[in-house]
């Protein structure tokens, strides 16, 4: 995955080891998709300016068990957030990159910003609503 064009937008850490993201999955009980390895290979954790935060691995498990995505949202991963209450998240069936008030949790309420997480990386983790 190419992350590159977002270097000038945000602070972006070194890859995660593929050994810290297989004690993740173990951690979690799942295997990560594929395209959210793929990102954690080039970056383990992004802080981009206008306050969005791709989380690193140290904080996924902390932030899903905080937010209770597990009991309120089974099926998807927080895998971020925009500093002012809502979770970006990532769907495990379908791989649709989603936003939801952290307040919620529920897949009712969560609204598609991307289609997949490559293209949501390609477009510069925007926020806007599809």
């Amino acid at each position: 995955m190419n992350i590159v064009h977002l270097t000038s937008l945000a602070r972006i850490n070194p890859p995660a080891a593929e050994t810290s993201i297989d004690q993740v999955e173990a951690q979690l009980g799942m295997r990560l998709p594929d395209a959210y390895r793929a990102l954690l290979r080039c970056a383990n954790g992004i802080w981009f300016d206008n306050g969005l935060v791709v989380y690193p691995l140290d904080d996924v498990i902390e932030r899903n068990q905080t937010l209770e995505v597990g009991e309120y949202a089974p099926g998807y991963l927080a895998i971020g957030d925009d500093s002012g209450g809502q979770a970006v998240m990532l769907s495990l069936a379908s791989g649709t990159v989603l936003l939801v008030d952290m307040g919620s949790m529920d897949p009712d309420d969560m609204a598609p910003i991307s289609q997949s997480l490559p293209s949501w990386i390609a477009d510069k983790c925007r926020l806007r609503v599809e």
